[in-house]
């Protein structure tokens, strides 16, 4: 087994869904106007998909396998009964391949293949541990105990292997025990590439403080599935945790503690020719603290029904039916009787959060190629996939809400570099 690679096919079948999803991305432009050309947004895609490419081309027959077993090699369609929802998992990493663009061309071509190969490493343990912990009857410190030992086990300079199997092993459920040997590979191989970058120790104590928060967050959410639902606990706890400003609802700042988004930056950061100077990023990092909790709405706005079934209050629902959620003990036989109207001042909101997003984001960096316009636009699209059900709606909801705010990001230009914004570490600390 080679831990520093990915076996070919998957390789293969995220290439292939990052021209898929950047094909329906390209039709939206016949919808609405962002103010630039969509041939940008097709030469960011054809980017990716290219690195993608050589990455398959130069993967060995050792490459770490992700695909299940029993997924059919020839599968597309996204399965919810899987113990792990690999085709899922695929997509959001080819979004967050797609983020590799802001910082590609201070990179050379092997350490993008290394960074895109470490954020496919990280997004796939990332779906794991979520599906283990929605799926397994986990206490909220079995949760936060299991992403901490991982999320750790990933960054950890000194990892002893052996003792992290014997730990997995006895965290994990009996039916859970099938992905004990994907989790070990893609964390040893994770834990080479990043220990192995040009810059990895610069952002370790920032990757460390932003993976708790991932652990936090994801324990929290033991709250809002049977059998321990508590809108109450759940807001109570949330109330005093960082947000980047005091309009933040407690349900989006868990949302931007669960998503983990915005560690992709880190990682690519790591394989720069130069590191970024940490201490002046406040505003990006704010920036992508509103990405967070958006991208991790515009996911669960889809599977509103899908986690109903499934004993689970995701936070789109408790947006829009906190007050009748907060004096239900159980959710069994539960209906929101969600309407029209309900989704689209959702969507709206998700597209307030993205807005904020992309100004602050935006504030201190050159953006030449019009990287973050294609980003934001890019996210619905992965998040809201057309082919999983009919979401068309939703995405153009949402579009039509943000494409002002992408006009003007678009209309600036490059801006005035300051640096890249002010300092991961107080905003963690803040956290």
């Amino acid at each position: 087994m080679n831990p520093l690679g990915i076996n070919r096919e998957d390789l293969d079948l995220l290439s292939r869904t990052v021209l898929r999803l950047g094909g329906y991305a390209e039709g939206l432009f016949d919808f609405h106007d962002f103010g630039f050309d969509k041939a940008a947004l097709r030469d960011h895609i054809t980017n990716v998909h290219m690195s993608l490419k050589q990455l398959r081309d130069l993967a060995t027959p050792e490459g770490v396998p992700l695909r299940p077993p029993n997924i059919p090699a020839g599968a597309f369609w996204e399965d919810q009964g899987e113990v792990w929802n690999y085709l899922q998992t695929l997509r959001f990493a080819a979004g967050a391949t797609m983020m590799s663009e802001q910082y590609s061309p201070h990179m050379t071509t092997e350490n993008l293949h290394r960074s895109m190969t470490a954020k496919i490493f990280r997004e796939c343990v990332i779906g794991i541990l979520d599906d283990l912990i929605d799926k397994g009857n986990y206490s909220y410190l079995e949760a936060k105990d299991l992403h901490h030992m991982v999320l750790s086990s990933m960054l950890d300079p000194d990892l002893d292997s052996t003792a992290f199997m014997k730990r997995l092993v006895t965290m994990l459920r009996q039916e859970q025990i099938p992905l004990f040997d994907l989790i070990n590979n893609i964390v040893r191989g994770f834990n080479i590439l990043w220990n192995g970058s040009p810059h990895g120790h610069d952002y370790f104590y920032q990757m460390e403080v932003m993976d708790e928060r991932v652990a936090l967050g994801q324990a929290l959410s033991m709250f809002q599935k049977e059998p321990n639902f508590s809108i109450p606990k759940m807001e109570k706890i949330m109330e005093n945790f960082y947000a980047p400003d005091d309009t933040m609802y407690w349900w989006e700042k868990l949302g931007g503690h669960v998503s983990a988004a915005s560690r992709h930056n880190l990682i690519d950061m790591a394989f720069t020719n130069q590191p970024y100077d940490i201490k002046h990023m406040k505003s990006f990092l704010a920036g992508w603290y509103y990405y967070d909790a958006a991208v991790i709405l515009m996911d669960h706005v889809v599977s509103i029904h899908q986690d109903l079934r499934n004993g689970i209050a995701n936070l789109s629902l408790i947006a829009m039916r906190e007050k009748e959620l907060r004096d239900l003990t159980s959710l069994k036989n539960y209906n929101p009787h969600l309407t029209i109207d309900d989704y689209d001042g959702h969507l709206r909101r998700i597209a307030d959060l993205t807005s904020k997003a992309i100004r602050l984001a935006t504030t201190d960096v050159h953006d030449d190629t019009l990287v973050y316009p294609f980003m934001t636009i890019m996210m619905p699209v992965v998040m809201m996939a057309d082919w999983i059900g009919n979401r068309d709606d939703m995405i153009h909801t949402f579009l039509e809400a943000i494409a002002p705010t992408i006009r003007r990001v678009a209309g600036n230009g490059a801006v005035p570099a300051k640096g890249i914004a002010e300092a991961i570490d107080e905003v963690a600390r803040s956290s």
